[in-house]
């Protein structure tokens, strides 16, 4: 006595980062964009350390609004990588903190994104099916 199997299951896109980077990389600059407007850590989720008085009533970060303005996100060739070029020379200093200054992250990717990809992933990972029969 034989037993006839059939098995389908999703087939992998190997090209899937080329036909979504560009979605996951509007998501990915959006969120930072929200963790910068609600003044927290984007990836920790903690709010930025409060300024020392007096030092200004500007909203954190934004005293000219240049390293926000100036900040650019690339999408590279391997898949969830991503650069931040900012152009201005004190971003790294707030990015991590100094001796004098406490950290206020504000580039980053933290778990509560994964919502807002999953979505992309669901429609770029995969295309079509893949079916084996026994005989």
């Amino acid at each position: 006595m034989s037993i006839k199997m059939s098995i389908t299951f999703p087939k992998p896109n190997l090209k899937w980062w080329s036909g979504s980077k560009n979605e996951v990389l509007q998501v990915v600059k959006e969120y930072n964009e929200e963790a910068w407007a609600a003044e927290r850590d984007p990836v920790t989720g903690d709010k930025w350390a409060p300024r020392k008085q007096p030092t200004g009533s500007h909203p954190l970060l934004k005293k000219s609004g240049k390293m926000q303005k100036s900040t650019q996100f690339k999408a590279t060739s391997k898949p969830m990588m991503f650069n931040a070029v900012v152009k201005v020379p004190y971003g790294g200093f707030h990015q991590r903190g100094t001796s004098k200054m406490p950290q206020r992250r504000w580039l980053g990717l933290g778990s509560d994104i994964t919502p807002k990809l999953v979505p992309i992933f669901r429609e770029h990972l995969f295309s079509g099916t893949i079916k084996f029969h026994t005989s």
